[in-house]
């Protein structure tokens, strides 16, 4: 009972100290989508610089950094690489698609266009931000399907 314990414990020191590791390899960077650099402001020099330097680090081989530390990494230091690797791709993959609407706004607006016609029409043209212009676009198809159901309605 005694050694699983102390078994138990080691292994729960290894967790915590790979977890710190992976903490420290990944700064704490602002991170901005492709589509504010393009369409919507400049950004400066340094954020530019640490978004190039994070998408560098998020594609280099382990054998590559090891070259650039300049030393061969130990097993634990691999694992804390690769792991603040995979977390740093996952980052950059959510913030170069964070202004696109998901598919539930968008269901959502096609069901108020639906229903409501002309009515979601103005309301999405009179609320919905510059960025949302996407849903705009489901609001439409939504009210065609509303044209459609009162043209059978009055044909019928």
């Amino acid at each position: 009972m005694r050694k699983q314990k102390v078994l138990l414990t080691l292994i729960a020191m290894l967790v915590l100290n790979f977890s710190s590791w992976a903490a420290i390899l990944i700064p704490k960077a602002e991170l901005v989508s492709k589509v504010d650099t393009a369409e919507k402001h400049q950004l400066s020099k340094e954020v530019q610089l640490n978004n190039a330097q994070l998408n560098l680090l998020s594609g280099m081989t382990t054998e590559k950094y090891e070259t650039l530390r300049g030393r061969k990494l130990n097993f634990f230091e691999r694992f804390a690489f690769n792991a603040s690797k995979k977390r740093l791709k996952k980052m950059l993959t959510l913030n170069a698609h964070k202004d696109e609407p998901n598919i539930l706004s968008k269901i959502s607006w096609f069901g108020k266009g639906l229903l409501l016609g002309p009515l979601a029409l103005l309301v999405g043209y009179l609320f919905l931000k510059d960025d949302d212009r996407e849903l705009i676009k489901w609001i439409w198809y939504g009210c065609i399907g509303f044209a459609a159901i009162v043209a059978i309605i009055l044909l019928a």
